[in-house]
C-alpha cells in the first residue's frame, strides 16, 4: 500500500514542505510543494540568540497551513529545524509552542545530519551514486559540506556561515561598499 509523507523543512530563513507518495517499490512521486518566507533570525545581529515572538507568529502561521495541506493528502507529517532553532537559547519553548499550536512535533537537527539528509536527497535526484561528489548545502544560518561515495558518507561538517547569517554580521543595513568589502 502507498503511503504519503509530508516533509517540513524548518529553517533559518524559509520554511519547505514537499509531499511525496511513496510506492511500495520504494520510489516516490512529489504531489505538492510549498515554501514560506519566515526569516526566524529576523532582529538578531548575525547568530541566533533568541527566536522573536514576530517570528514565531510567522512560523505558527505557516506550519497550519502546511499541517492543512498535509492533512489535505493524508500524508504523515516529519518536521525538522536547522541552524536558527539548533542555536537559540529559546529552542524548547519554540518547539513547545508550535506543538501546542500546531500539533507537528518538530526534531532538531544537527549540522553533520542535516548535510546527511541533502546528500541522500542529491543521491535520489541526480544519477551519481557510484560517484565521488563533494555536497554543499548553504542555508541562512549554516552551510553543510559532505563528501560521499556510493551512499557513505567519507567527510562531513558544518560551519556557522549561513547566507542570512553573514548578510546581517557583514551588512547589517543591507548595503554594501567598498569599505566593508575592501
Amino acid at each position: 500500500m502507498n503511503k504519503k509523507i509530508a516533509a517540513i523543512d524548518i529553517g533559518t530563513n524559509s520554511f519547505h514542505l514537499i509531499v511525496v507518495e511513496v510506492f511500495d517499490d520504494g520510489h516516490f512521486e512529489i504531489v505538492d510543494r510549498v515554501k514560506e518566507v519566515i526569516r526566524l533570525s529576523e532582529g538578531s545581529k548575525g547568530d541566533i540568540k533568541l527566536i522573536s515572538e514576530e517570528a514565531t507568529q510567522r512560523a505558527i502561521g505557516a506550519l497550519k497551513k502546511f499541517a492543512g495541506i498535509a492533512n489535505a493528502h493524508n500524508a504523515e507529517i516529519k518536521a525538522v529545524a536547522t541552524s536558527a532553532v539548533r542555536e537559540s537559547q529559546n529552542k524548547y519553548e519554540f518547539i513547545e509552542r508550535i506543538f501546542d499550536e500546531t500539533k507537528i512535533s518538530i526534531d532538531v537537527i544537527s549540522g553533520v545530519e542535516e548535510g546527511r539528509l541533502i546528500y541522500q536527497g542529491v543521491l535520489n535526484a541526480v544519477p551519481i551514486f557510484n560517484k565521488r561528489i563533494l555536497s554543499i548545502d548553504i542555508g541562512g544560518g549554516s552551510t553543510e559540506f559532505v563528501i560521499g561515495l556510493k551512499g557513505n558518507i567519507l567527510y562531513a561538517n558544518s560551519l556557522k556561515l549561513g547566507a542570512v547569517r553573514l548578510t546581517k554580521q557583514f551588512f547589517p543595513d543591507n548595503k554594501v561598499t567598498k569599505s566593508r568589502i575592501g
